[in-house]
């Protein structure tokens, strides 16, 4: 997949079509699932597809502020609960939505706010959790270049979209040198570098809320991924967001450069002054 240009590209839509996406696309998807990239290839995961049923089967466990997207199809990624469980479906959830992006089905993170109740709804025997939940299928007509935030049930607003890369973080103001706060200048570096279109796809990467509370340090051959703390995001949340920004950043690296050392998570043995509450979640060996 060309990671750079989905990762673009992609959109969250919340207003879908009553009718299903084609049984070719349908088998394209789930043909994917063996193959679509993992942060943690041992971590036991489970992916399936529900129809327009799962509105009503997750109602009350799952959605924004239990506002539950209405879809014809729904992709949830069951995980045993191992170090790491949300990274990695963070990772691979985000991984099918640029395969759907590129295969033209539109799609939306969902939040699972219970996760406990979604198992049993689901029918998850007890070593599996339901680790994330994404709506997809034809969107219905919106405004053209436009993005849906909901922040809460009475707060939704529409932001429209413009230039030819549009982050929702500017990436000048995302990386930084190992002294915090001091851009490392990425939009210096020619626009086809692997760093450069590496940093804008994590920029443009979906976040709770579209909130973004990460950051980037960049201190030689290494990237690390910083958290920043945010009352409005639970840890699950978080930790997706993680798992979904790594993702794009990996894609792109990984179409430059082929297999690389990726990333590894948790924090590097040196020492890095971050602000009080930030995290290292971990780090990219370039």
């Amino acid at each position: 997949m060309d990671y750079y240009n989905l990762a673009i590209k992609r959109e969250s839509t919340r207003s879908f079509k009553k009718r299903p996406v084609s049984d070719r696309q349908l088998a394209e998807l789930t043909g994917y699932f063996s193959q679509c990239a993992r942060l943690v290839p041992e971590i036991k995961t489970d992916i399936r597809i529900l129809g327009a049923e799962g509105c009503s089967l997750l109602k009350g466990c799952a959605g924004y502020h239990d506002l539950m997207i209405e879809a014809p199809h729904y992709l949830v990624i069951a995980s045993e609960p191992a170090p790491s469980y949300l990274e990695n479906a963070g990772f691979m959830g985000e991984d099918l939505v640029l395969k759907m992006t590129e295969l033209e089905i539109e799609t939306c993170w969902i939040t699972i706010n219970d996760e406990a109740e979604a198992g049993i709804r689901l029918g998850l025997t007890e070593d599996m959790r339901v680790s994330a939940l994404i709506a997809f299928g034809n969107a219905t007509t919106m405004l053209p270049a436009s993005r849906l935030d909901i922040k809460s049930v009475s707060d939704i607003l529409v932001k429209k979209r413009s230039g030819f890369v549009a982050p929702k973080l500017a990436v000048d103001q995302a990386v930084y040198t190992a002294k915090w706060e001091e851009s490392a200048n990425i939009s210096e570096l020619p626009i086809n570098s692997s760093l450069y279109q590496a940093f804008i796809a994590a920029c443009c990467a979906p976040s709770h809320l579209n909130l973004q509370r990460y950051r980037f340090i960049l201190d030689g051959s290494r990237v690390l991924f910083v958290t920043l703390p945010d009352e409005q995001t639970s840890d699950s949340d978080r930790q997706l967001n993680v798992g979904i920004a790594m993702l794009h950043f990996a894609g792109v690296m990984g179409n430059h450069h082929g297999n690389g050392k990726g990333w590894s998570l948790g924090a590097p043995e040196a020492a890095y002054e971050i602000p009080e509450g930030a995290e290292i979640a971990g780090y990219y060996t370039l």
